[in-house]
């Protein structure tokens, strides 16, 4: 008898949920699940975070579950996290998180199919497998669902529209955020991000230059605004003096930097000295060498399509862009052309 009461709520969930699908309304309020909500909304602010700190949020999700396994939010989030982790960083057990991933969003959206976090996760996850498609109708439906969330604008223009190329519309997707939330140093990067790819390096360096001290990525966003203004000292000062000396990226641009400076040497040693393939590429760019920038973006491929789209979206690796190599490096790991 006792397995009847979670069949007779699933079905009465099933049956609300129905109802409100077709009404197109009526947003369940998380905040009388009292423990879990507030577990949720540690978890939350965690995500507000930039990694790894941001990967911590993952235990909390878990325990707001713990305490309420109904509370799709929460289901929600974890997927999201997981997603943006299996981007950025290798998984620790792929076999086991990728499923988990893809099945805390299938969850949340079962628990709440008007639950706006839960489609942007979804999104997040069909970006992660290059359905650009599917994510793009789950970004626009997200945002159908709650026109006031910052987190799902964000999410389309840096997780699909600057993946590919598509920067203009990502930089209205990252105004819309900002308007949202004015305060969210997150969507301050990210939009610095944006106008280095779009090229518009003055207000990227601006908004770069806007970042809190504490941002550790505000040096490198700023720098490499500086590259595009021709303000090479200054460029390789920041790079020089960056708080993540040993972050392959940073040497990457340092490369650049010494490269495009006239440091030929300089930017040589850097290169033979790296293992990391995305170093490489940056550095064998500065230095206007073709064959030997395709070598380790092909190695980057196994990495998925966002992360070879964001490289190839960054106007330093412009050499690559008419280079009949770069469209069999897009079709090998699901690019459109």
């Amino acid at each position: 008898m006792t397995d009847v009461f979670p069949i007779q709520e699933e079905i009465s969930r099933g049956i609300v949920n129905n109802l409100r699908v077709q009404l197109g309304r009526g947003r369940r309020r998380y905040e009388t699940s009292v423990e879990a909500y507030d577990v949720y909304l540690r978890a939350r602010a965690l995500t507000q975070q930039a990694p790894p700190t941001l990967f911590q949020s993952t235990r909390w999700f878990e325990e707001s579950i713990d305490k309420d396994p109904s509370f799709a939010p929460a289901y929600a989030g974890l997927a999201s996290v997981y997603a943006i982790r299996s981007v950025q960083f290798p998984l620790d057990h792929p076999e086991d998180e990728l499923p988990k991933m893809r099945a805390a969003a299938e969850k949340a959206i079962a628990l709440d199919p008007l639950l706006p976090e839960a489609h942007d996760a979804l999104a997040m996850i069909y970006t992660r497998d290059g359905r650009w498609a599917q994510a793009e109708t789950s970004f626009r439906h997200a945002i159908e669902l709650d026109r006031n969330r910052s987190s799902t604008y964000d999410d389309f223009a840096t997780g699909l529209l600057r993946v590919l190329g598509r920067n203009e519309e990502a930089l209205q997707q990252l105004h819309v955020a900002e308007k949202a939330d004015p305060l969210s140093a997150l969507i301050q990067a990210h939009l610095g991000l944006v106008l280095l790819s779009a090229r518009r390096y003055a207000e990227a360096a601006a908004v770069c230059a806007s970042l809190p001290a504490e941002d550790l990525s505000k040096p490198q966003c700023l720098a490499r605004a500086r590259l595009g203004q021709g303000q090479l000292s200054e460029a390789i000062q920041l790079l020089t003096h960056d708080p993540r000396p040993n972050n392959p990226q940073t040497r990457g641009f340092l490369g650049y930097a010494y490269a495009q400076s006239g440091r030929r040497v300089d930017a040589e040693r850097l290169a033979a000295a790296s293992k990391y393939p995305n170093e490489q590429a940056l550095i064998f760019a500065g230095l206007g060498d073709k064959d030997r920038t395709f070598d380790p973006l092909d190695r980057m491929a196994v990495l998925g399509p966002q992360r070879i789209g964001a490289y190839l979206n960054f106007p330093e690796l412009a050499l690559t862009r008419d280079d009949p190599r770069v469209q069999l490096l897009r079709q090998k790991v699901g690019l459109p052309k």
